[in-house]
């Protein structure tokens, strides 16, 4: 095995550079690590002696100066260590792992000196990744991190006291969701102490000097759910059930205080009964005890800490549990309920059944609220989706009341991107799990949704301004002989579109709901014009999935009448896709050829299995039966003989269907329907022949059929059997 060069010059450029300028050179250092996997990862003994001794002197130099490093007086040197340590433990995997202890306990003290925060999160990455690569390992488990795991557990506590930087913090909940999983015994004696340093960060509000980014909240409502593994004796399904009710209780409280400007008409199904709130006082909470949430004030802060309480509800539900936990769906019925049923009031608030204002409250205060019940919507159309998709069974339950709820709020709550973002997903849930049992009263709530899906789907189109930057007000419009005119103003006073396309996040989810309409819907509850427009929408915006589910959802009139089908439209446009191919040609059970398979029942009697494709013409002979001419006939004759007092009709010919294609084409060709004419037939006698068959005729059909056996006798299509003349064979 020979040295890969960057090994070498990978020690040579960390003995030769000065420390200050090794930042400056980490992302080579580390690319040169990456390739050096086979030296570090392999043993010594599997290798020859002399590219073992030279391979082996060189890793451990290099170990060397990492520990060096991470030991020395230098920020800079450390920072470098924290990245290449980790790296090289990537590479190497256990070889290198086993010996790692005295770079875990360097790695240590760095958080504890007064490095950059930056260093600090290095060294927090590293060691998360060092306790996670030992999980396997049960030798280097108890080496490794039982010794060193608490003191980086105290160590991460004592940096998200001090220090206010947001990474910092976020990389300590990650690493925390990480590594609690897994050693639930150590982090049980802290688990107090990660729910208050959590607390701050789930539910923030403007009125906090503390910024606190998305990415912070989700990585501490994460954790909060994950604290429950610590219980001991398997009682982490009691305490997970004890901090979600917390939860709801918290959202009960804050939204007593924020919805005091209404008068709501909502009732608990789970026994909550709401505060009586003094209009008179200052609007405030939180605070009230060590294990409550910080404190807030104002209209703006509380709508904040609703939404962030109702987030994390969301959080509970969607992150995994260690154990069956029960989840109070009353409480959680409750919350949905009284955030949907509270909309800001508009023109038409009267017949849609809007709030009832508390005369005691000022007017900013109530448009404070406005403001803020699209975020808190949102938030909870995100909790119907996860309760959905955790709990499908339940939702079939409740989802006449979900689906109530929703019609009457969207045409409220629809002016905003953000709502219709959100609320798509929540219907098509509702339609996925429940949509065939809506009967037609509530399939004809959804009328609303439907309009504004397909407008959401469809291009936008928007009206150039006439009015140019150059024009000024009272200007004096254009007259005959002026020369000063701009030819730009003429082409946008002509009214133009502009079309906008656009994949944003409102036209996905509109696109992903428009199927279900056709697919998730019974289409006698459905009115006309709505499967018109569905289907209009789905042929202009080229929803490929919404033109399949119309085609496979017929719609038919009150009037018994179907309603003309999409196909032609979708084989324009898809027509090399498989599905389309499947829905024009569908697949066949195979038919065998002419001559292919030859029975033999006696030496006078044999009868071939005739095919479709092979057949061509079907003629009636002078002995008034039907035969068939197959391919392998050499000469046909040009006109059928003559009998005497018959008068013939012209020359049956079914339609021929001759092709050249192969045996396996049979399945991708669809079989033709054969119509055989009516014959005129003069002599009674010999329509009597012809209506009536000899008992000779009649047995060899029953032998024909024998053969052809149960399946080719089910089969509905047209069976042609050949009839032989004994007659003339015997001749």
């Amino acid at each position: 095995m020979s040295l890969p060069p960057e090994l070498r010059l990978l020690c040579f450029q960390l003995s030769a550079t000065p420390t200050t300028d090794l930042p400056r050179i980490v992302p080579n250092l580390q690319r040169y690590v990456l390739r050096c996997q086979k030296p570090l990862s392999t043993l010594p003994l599997s290798t020859p002696k002399a590219d073992a001794s030279a391979a082996s002197v060189l890793v451990h130099k290099l170990k060397t100066q990492l520990s060096s490093l991470i030991n020395g007086r230098n920020p800079e040197g450390r920072f470098a260590a924290a990245v290449l340590i980790k790296s090289v433990i990537e590479v190497g995997g256990w070889e290198v792992l086993r010996g790692a202890e005295s770079w875990v306990r360097g790695l240590l003290s760095t958080l504890a000196k007064p490095d950059p925060d930056v260093t600090k999160e290095l060294c927090i990455i590293t060691l998360t990744k060092i306790y996670s690569m030992t999980h396997q390992y049960p030798t280097l488990i108890r080496e490794i991190t039982t010794p060193t795991l608490p003191g980086f557990v105290t160590s991460c506590l004592t940096l998200i006291s001090s220090s206010k930087l947001p990474s910092l913090t976020e990389t300590i909940f990650r690493s925390f969701s990480t590594l609690l999983p897994h050693h639930t015994t150590i982090y049980r004696p802290f688990a107090t102490q990660i729910r208050n340093v959590t607390r701050p960060y789930l539910a923030p509000t403007v009125s906090e000097s503390l910024l606190v980014p998305l990415s912070l909240q989700e990585s501490a409502r994460r954790l909060a759910v994950l604290v429950h593994q610590t219980a001991a004796k398997n009682g982490g399904g009691e305490e997970w059930g004890k901090a979600f009710r917390a939860i709801v209780k918290a959202t009960h409280n804050t939204a007593d205080h924020v919805f005091r400007a209404i008068i709501e008409d909502w009732e608990s199904v789970a026994g909550y009964v709401p505060a009586q709130i003094d209009v008179n006082m200052a609007l405030g909470g939180g605070g009230q005890t060590e294990d409550d949430f910080p404190g807030w004030t104002g209209i703006v802060s509380g709508t904040d800490r609703l939404t962030g309480l109702i987030q994390t509800m969301n959080s509970y539900l969607l992150y995994e549990a260690s154990v069956s936990v029960c989840v109070p769906l009353g409480g959680v019925m409750d919350v949905i309920t009284r955030m949907l049923s509270i909309a800001a009031p508009s023109e038409s608030s009267a017949s849609l059944g809007g709030v009832r204002l508390h005369p005691g409250v000022d007017r900013d205060e109530r448009d404070g609220l406005w403001s803020g019940m699209p975020q808190i919507h949102v938030a909870t159309l995100a909790l119907v989706n996860t309760l959905a998709e955790r709990m499908p069974e339940s939702l079939v339950t409740i989802a006449p009341i979900l689906l109530e709820q929703l019609a009457w709020l969207f045409p409220l709550g629809s002016t905003t991107p953000e709502f219709r973002t959100a609320f798509y997903p929540a219907v098509a849930d509702l339609l996925s799990r429940a949509g065939r049992s809506f009967n037609k009263l509530q399939v004809g709530k959804l009328g609303n949704v439907i309009r504004a899906c397909c407008k959401d789907i469809l291009p936008q189109e928007t009206e150039r301004n006439s009015f140019t930057p150059g024009e000024t007000l009272g200007k004096k419009p254009y007259v005959n002989g002026s020369s000063n005119q701009n030819a730009d103003t003429f082409s946008q006073q002509n009214g133009g579109l502009v079309v906008e396309f656009g994949q944003s996040d409102l036209r996905v989810s509109a696109t992903q709901l428009l199927p279900l309409f056709l697919s998730h819907l019974l289409q006698q509850h459905l009115d006309i014009s709505m499967r018109s427009l569905i289907e209009r929408t789905a042929i202009l915006s080229g929803h490929k999935d919404a033109m399949v589910a119309s085609i496979l959802n017929p719609f038919v009139g009150r009037n018994g009448k179907a309603l003309a089908s999409i196909l032609p439209h979708l084989t324009r446009q898809y027509g090399n896709d498989a599905e389309v191919e499947m829905l024009l040609r569908p697949r066949m059970p195979m038919i065998p050829s002419v001559g292919r398979q030859h029975l033999d029942l006696d030496a006078d009697i044999q009868v071939d299995a005739v095919s479709y494709y092979d057949s061509e013409d079907i003629i009636v002979d002078e002995k008034n039966d039907f035969s068939l001419e197959g391919q392998h006939e050499q000469e046909r004759p040009a006109s059928h003989p003559s009998t005497s007092g018959v008068d013939f009709a012209p020359q049956v010919q079914a339609p021929s269907y001759r092709n050249t294609m192969a045996a396996s084409d049979v399945f991708t060709t669809a079989v033709p329907t054969i119509s055989i004419p009516q014959i005129a037939v003069a002599d009674s006698s010999f329509a009597r022949v012809i209506s009536e068959p000899s008992m000779e005729a009649k047995g060899q059909e029953d032998i024909a059929m024998d053969l052809r056996g149960p399946e080719s006798s089910d089969d509905e299509s047209v069976h042609l059997t050949m009839e032989l003349d004994t007659d003339s064979e015997s001749e």
